[in-house]
């Protein structure tokens, strides 16, 4: 099996393995990861801003809305997608095989984030909405 869930009372952790970022799609106000292996899909919407801890170990803050600040996700095709982590209070983490990570946090004003899997990942469906725990 190419993905495992580990669940606790405060965080749902997708270990995933030969995912790789497939494709990397902007739009005015989000941009859209999409993840594939032979097994399942995964399309992980950020619609919010969120930090980008690089590889390097620096830190960019990234506004989607930003079209033109948005030039360190393009280094995201083609990488290993580790995991992914949604807590109860609606924090999204994705883990990349470089060492890369991209955090978002919940918005008080919309919908931060949505994560929805296919294949063996049909169960992972998450969207991080102002004020609401998850589960």
């Amino acid at each position: 099996m190419n993905a495992q869930l580990i669940e606790s009372d405060d965080e749902h952790h997708w270990v995933l393995l030969d995912h790789r970022v497939t494709q990397l799609v902007i739009d005015r106000s989000s941009i859209r990861i999409q993840t594939w292996s032979l097994d399942g899909s995964a399309d992980i919407r950020l619609a919010a801003p969120f930090v980008a801890h690089l590889a390097s170990g620096a830190a960019r803050h990234i506004d989607p809305a930003d079209t033109e600040r948005l030039a360190p996700c393009l280094a995201l095709v083609g990488l290993g997608v580790r995991s992914v982590t949604v807590t109860r209070s609606g924090t999204l983490t994705l883990a990349f095989s470089d060492g890369s990570s991209i955090s978002a946090s919940p918005d008080p004003r919309r919908p931060a984030w949505d994560v929805q899997g296919g294949g063996i990942l049909e169960g992972m469906a998450y969207a991080g909405q102002p004020g609401v725990e998850l589960w």
